[in-house]
């Protein structure tokens, strides 16, 4: 296997990273928090070796999101509010697509005889409605839609801050509290 950090691959440890939950969520299994493969990578790719975050967006337009930001700010990054409502998230009142309530919904639709993923937890749902998102396709909404390129548009930190947040998303409680997610 080649050195992927090193040139002409040269990906950054953040990209390491989003392979590797691609790779999981491929799998059908549940991805390591962001921060473990992260510290997995700074545990065995010194400083001086790793690859550095392009300033180049070439031509898939660059990531929208690291998941450094805020979780609003995360959401408005990769265009959520246009299309969803999101409860505890102010200006997220999208009809185009299902509302996220994902605490409530996931266990729902993975139960529903027209889900064909392969989710087996509310997280799992949630990555695969993100990176898969034909996977299942909420009744009343049609498919393509929702675009398929966050895989590639959102680290693998942002999309798990979506699913920590979403997650929470519980019909008839308080959306979790935004300062955690800061």
């Amino acid at each position: 296997m080649p050195r992927i950090h090193k040139p002409p691959i040269s990906l950054t440890i953040g990209e390491l990273a989003a392979v590797d939950t691609w790779l999981y969520v491929r799998e059908g299994k549940e991805a390591p928090a962001y921060d473990e493969i992260q510290a997995s990578y700074e545990k065995f790719i010194l400083e001086k070796d790793r690859a550095k975050a392009s300033t180049d967006e070439g031509p898939a337009g660059g990531v929208l999101a690291t998941g450094e930001e805020p979780i609003t700010d995360l959401f408005m990054k990769a265009g959520c509010p246009a299309c969803h409502t999101i409860p505890g998230i102010k200006d997220a009142v999208g009809k185009l697509g299902p509302l996220l309530m994902e605490g409530t919904n996931a266990p729902k639709r993975m139960k529903d005889p027209d889900y064909q993923g392969k989710a087996e937890s509310t997280r799992e749902y949630i990555t695969e409605s993100i990176l898969n998102p034909s996977a299942y396709v909420v009744k009343d909404f049609p498919d393509n839609q929702m675009p398929k390129d966050f895989g590639l548009k959102l680290s693998a930190g942002a999309v798990n801050k979506i699913v920590d947040y979403l997650s929470q998303v519980k019909e008839g409680q308080e959306p979790p509290a935004l300062a955690d997610f800061e």
